[in-house]
């Protein structure tokens, strides 16, 4: 059974706190054992000028991207 991350109402200002993000969303799942986790972003704001194409470090920051470039849409 998999698990679910809801982040509501925060800010993502640069992106190095987007890769901030996507690593503390790394260390739930990996220290709460949580092998498959639904991500919900709910009223979260992206700055207009962050180049998502740079969040692409790490498999984490990679499916981040994905959630934030449709939340900036």
């Amino acid at each position: 059974m998999g698990g679910e991350i809801k982040i509501t109402g925060i800010q993502v200002k640069s992106l190095e706190k987007a890769r901030l993000l996507s690593k503390a969303i790394e260390t739930i799942e990996e220290e709460c054992g949580i092998h498959e986790v639904t991500i919900t972003f709910d009223r979260i704001f992206v700055c207009p000028w962050i180049d998502l194409s740079k969040l692409k470090n790490t498999p984490m920051e990679k499916l981040i991207q994905n959630l934030l470039r449709k939340v900036k849409r």
